[in-house]
């Protein structure tokens, strides 16, 4: 009699249908692939700013231009790729992401990594005490759940960043966990 067997679509494992998770990598079994339009996804809805608050698309726009990276109009904001070494890339995704409790208008930086598994969960929590910009988190996107970089910061501020080096930041953060997922894999 034929046993029954679903392959991991990260690591390409053979494991037992009644399994969860891979036995290898983690990944919930019967997950699609990985998604790459995912990330169009990553500025969601937001809270629409107050009538006082800063012009947010002329903060945005500015901010885009001057980080100087192939950009394109993406929700409510803008997909910037960002060339990385060995020919990959990575798209950080700018856009407004409501208010904090403060009242303050927030734009995100975001850049997804992969889908989630319950094992790397623990080390990217563990790895975020030692980041000093931008934070790995998970991020529901188009129904399944995704690590991703973020980076929020007050709209009142973005004008005396260097957005060149800070997207890339994120960019090099976000590429360095999907490489790990992907197992060299290229897709956000």
């Amino acid at each position: 009699m034929a046993t029954i067997t679903i392959v991991c679509a990260r690591c390409t494992l053979t494991n037992s249908v009644s399994d969860r998770y891979c036995t290898s990598c983690g990944l919930p079994l019967g997950s699609v692939q990985p998604d790459a339009g995912a990330g169009s996804d990553a500025l969601g809805p937001y809270e629409v700013p107050e009538p006082a608050d800063p012009d947010v698309a002329r903060l945005i726009h500015d901010f885009v231009r001057e980080a100087r990276y192939d950009a394109n109009p993406a929700g409510q904001g803008w997909q910037l790729v960002v060339p990385l070494r060995l020919d990959r890339q990575q798209a950080v995704y700018v856009g407004p992401a409501g208010t904090d409790a403060e009242g303050r208008t927030i734009l995100a930086l975001v850049s997804v990594c992969g889908p989630v598994n319950d094992r790397d969960c623990r080390t990217l929590l563990k790895l975020n005490a030692r980041i000093v910009e931008g934070h790995f988190a998970i991020k529901v996107l188009r129904g399944e759940e995704y690590f991703v970089v973020i980076e929020n910061l007050p709209a009142d501020t973005i004008a005396t960043l260097d957005a060149h080096a800070l997207i890339r930041r994120v960019a090099v953060l976000a590429d360095g966990l999907e490489e790990r997922l992907s197992r060299g894999g290229d897709i956000y």
